[in-house]
C-alpha cells in the first residue's frame, strides 16, 4: 500500500505540543531557539497577555499557543500580535474564514484541490499541494476556497511536527481554465491570500514550487508579487514541466507518479479523513474571537 493510502503515515494531532522526540526537540532548538523550559514560560507569558486583552476571547490551549510561538520563533510579543491579527481577520472577513465542516460541505473537500501529503522536502519541510484546475466554480465560491484551506491548516497545526518544520507548497497549474484564472488571479484574491499566509495563519511557509504553469504565467504572477514580502518572493520557484527541477527540492521518494515520483497518484483522502475526525474541534473553536 502506498504512502497516500496508509493511515499510519499521516500525522496525528497532539494536545501536548512539547511531546516530541529527541530529533524534533533538537530541530526546534536549532531552528526556533526553543527548549522545553523556555517554551513553558513563554506559553504562560502569552496566555497572560491574552487574558488581559479585553478585546478578544482567545483559545488558551497549549497547542494553539505553541503554534503561534513557533510561527514567530518564540518572540512572545510577535506571537501575541499575530493572534490578535488572526482573530481580527476572522472578524472582518467572516465569509472567508468561517469553518468549513466536512459534514456540511463534503463535496468541497472531494474536489481534491488542496491537501497535505506524507513526506518532506530535502530540508525536512512538510508538503502541501494545491491544484487550482480541480476547483469547480459551479459548485464552490472563492470564499469557500479559503474556508477549506483555513480549516485544513487549523487542524494540521495541531501537529507539533508541522508547527516546527513548516510547509512547502506545490502548486500544479495543469488544466487551469480561463474562468479559474479570472476567479483566482486578481488583486482582491491576491491580497486576501498573501495576507492570510503572511499575517493570519502561524504556519511557517518555507517555499512555493509552481509546476506546469502556462508560458504567460509570469505576467499573472506579477499580480501577486507586490503583496509578497521580500523573504517569501525568494522562496517562489517556477519549474514548468521540468520535474527534475522540482526533484532538486523534493525527493521523488515522496512525490506521486504524476510528478515523476514513486508514490501512487495524488489524492486528498488522508487530510480529509483527518479533518472529519477533528470536526468537533472546528465547531468548538467558533466560540472564540473578537469580543463584540
Amino acid at each position: 500500500m502506498g504512502a497516500f493510502d496508509d493511515e499510519e503515515t499521516f500525522w496525528p494531532t497532539n494536545s501536548n505540543p512539547l511531546d516530541i522526540d529527541k530529533e524534533w526537540r533538537h530541530r526546534a532548538e536549532t531552528e526556533l531557539n526553543e527548549n522545553p523550559e523556555k517554551a513553558k514560560e513563554n506559553m504562560k507569558i502569552l496566555a497572560k497577555k491574552l487574558t488581559e486583552d479585553k478585546s478578544i476571547n482567545s483559545r488558551m490551549d497549549e497547542v494553539f499557543l505553541m503554534a503561534f510561538l513557533r510561527g514567530r520563533k518564540h518572540n512572545v510579543d510577535a506571537a501575541y500580535k499575530l493572534i490578535k491579527t488572526y482573530y481580527e481577520m476572522k472578524h472582518s472577513y467572516p465569509e472567508f474564514y468561517k469553518e468549513c465542516l466536512p459534514s456540511e460541505k463534503g463535496h468541497l473537500y472531494d474536489m481534491g484541490y488542496l491537501g497535505l501529503i506524507p513526506g518532506e522536502d530535502r530540508k525536512g519541510h512538510r508538503i502541501c499541494v494545491c491544484i487550482p484546475g480541480r476547483m469547480d466554480f459551479n459548485q464552490i465560491s472563492i470564499e469557500e476556497v479559503f474556508q477549506v484551506g483555513c480549516s485544513m491548516f487549523e487542524i494540521a497545526l495541531l501537529n507539533p511536527e508541522i508547527q516546527i518544520a513548516g510547509v512547502v507548497v506545490i502548486m500544479d497549474l495543469t488544466g487551469m481554465t480561463l474562468m479559474q484564472q479570472a476567479r483566482l488571479i486578481n488583486p482582491r484574491f491576491a491580497w486576501q491570500l498573501t495576507n492570510c499566509i503572511q499575517e493570519k495563519i502561524p504556519v511557517r511557509l518555507r517555499g512555493v514550487h509552481v509546476i506546469n504553469q502556462p508560458a504567460y504565467y509570469t505576467a499573472l504572477y506579477a499580480i501577486f508579487k507586490p503583496f509578497l514580502k521580500r523573504k517569501l518572493r525568494k522562496r517562489v520557484h517556477f519549474h514548468g514541466a521540468d520535474m527534475n527541477s522540482l526533484h532538486n527540492f523534493i525527493s521523488p521518494e515522496y512525490l506521486p507518479i504524476e510528478w515523476g515520483g514513486k508514490q501512487p497518484p495524488y489524492n486528498t483522502k488522508d487530510i480529509t479523513r483527518l479533518i472529519k475526525e477533528n470536526e468537533n474541534k472546528l465547531i468548538e473553536w467558533r466560540q472564540y474571537g473578537v469580543k463584540k
